[in-house]
């Protein structure tokens, strides 16, 4: 019987699968929210390309346009979102954070072992004020514990004060 890679990677008894973090290999849990704290982005979107390529479907809410971002995947690629005024079918406005979550519902909710990346958080914290923000992370964490998926987070830790940034890792574990 052929097994998938998911499922070769995928602990059935604590639903979990190993994934390379760039520094080295860490067990991400389903229905956990993971914080990155790094300036340029780049590890967690390493970290997203290595569960797309051990199965899960991945969906990337970025602030970087998909054209830019196509060259962090190898070979498939993710579902994008684009955090952007402009409007368009895969744009969002970063000051309707409601929308996104609702994309977020839909694809956790119709995908099995969902993980979904969020690069720009600092960018809805330019449009909302930050206690929105807070609630739209704490509310994430809750669709994330529901649908069993992953809920990735980078950060840039200058963009936020220590408080602020406490507040945000709050429910979450921080990939070192």
């Amino acid at each position: 019987m052929l097994e998938t890679a998911l499922e070769t990677a995928v602990s059935p008894r604590f639903g979990s699968v190993t994934v390379g973090t760039g520094k080295r290999s860490m067990v991400f849990d389903y229905g956990r929210t993971y914080v990155v704290l790094e300036k340029n982005k780049e590890r967690g979107l390493k970290i997203a390309s290595d569960f797309l390529a051990r199965g899960s479907e991945v969906l990337c809410i970025s602030r970087k346009h998909p054209d830019l971002l196509r060259d962090n995947w190898a070979g498939k690629v993710p579902e994008q979102i684009w955090l952007s005024e402009r409007q368009g079918v895969r744009n969002i406005s970063p000051a309707n954070l409601s929308k996104l979550v609702r994309r977020m519902i839909e694809f956790t909710k119709g995908h099995e072992h969902a993980v979904v990346v969020l690069d720009g958080i600092e960018y809805l914290a330019l449009f909302n004020e930050f206690s929105h923000v807070q609630i739209f992370v704490e509310h994430l964490n809750d669709v994330t514990m529901e649908t069993s998926s992953v809920f990735l987070i980078t950060i840039d830790p200058r963009s936020f004060d220590l408080r602020s940034l406490a507040r945000l890792k709050r429910f979450a574990e921080v990939v070192e």
